[in-house]
């Protein structure tokens, strides 16, 4: 008798859309045990992909030259071929991605399978590479000034930038990156969640309603699958 593979929803949506909020709310949801959440972020190329800078200055006309929201700056081949393992039972030794040295860190983390895997981030439905791997593609779907509101204070308050540097980068690369890669996922998603305005950010959180509205489509697919 053929072993069932482990179930795979893969969730994305524009920078700031909330849905790292929502697959925290599936993770919780489903339990201890029954899933797993696994981020695209940690597979960013390692700095020595570009070659090595000598100086802080060459370091950070590299990492100013790195287009983060294009897939081409995610290591593919590493994603698919953890994602084939985690799907056939398997345990894997993810990457973990320092944002404060812009490289990948020399420690891992260790993900067990699971019955639902769940992978999250703006490239989740936007490589070619994986879709044949995923059994239910979510696409969040949220208003722009919303989503930039939450990236500003995200990256201000987490991560020590400025408005102007956030600014910046979404007008120059964001949010380009965003309607040529991300957007157009959703026209072929098996579910798309509109987000009129969920809080995700600091001490404000989803309401207990807010995020059963958000669940109820995906606790309703995986019903009729026969996950859960």
């Amino acid at each position: 008798m053929t072993k069932k593979k482990n179930f795979l929803i893969a969730m994305s949506g524009g920078s700031g859309s909330g849905k790292s909020t929502l697959a925290v709310a599936l993770l919780e949801r489903l339990g201890p045990g029954r899933a797993v959440m696994f981020g695209e972020d940690a597979y960013y190329h390692p700095m020595s992909y570009y070659g090595e800078p000598q100086t802080a200055a060459e370091r950070e006309a590299l990492v100013a030259g790195i287009n983060y929201d294009d897939p081409k700056s995610k290591e593919v081949d590493h994603l698919v071929s953890d994602l084939k393992a985690l799907k056939a039972g398997e345990g894997v030794d993810q990457p973990i991605y320092d944002y404060d040295r812009h490289d990948r860190s020399k420690k891992t983390r260790r993900i067990e399978p699971a019955p639902v895997l769940i992978l999250e981030g703006i490239h989740a439905l936007s490589m070619p590479k994986i879709r044949n791997l995923i059994d239910l593609s979510v696409y969040v779907d949220t208003p722009d000034d919303l989503r930039l509101a939450r990236r500003i204070r995200r990256d201000v308050i987490e991560r020590g930038r400025t408005v102007d540097s956030v600014l910046q980068q979404y007008m120059s690369t964001v949010r380009a990156a965003h309607y040529r890669f991300t957007y157009p996922a959703m026209f072929e998603a098996d579910l798309v969640i509109a987000d009129e305005g969920v809080p995700a950010y600091g001490d404000v959180k989803p309401s207990a309603d807010a995020i059963e509205r958000m669940l109820a489509p995906v606790l309703s697919r995986l019903q009729t699958a026969g996950v859960i």
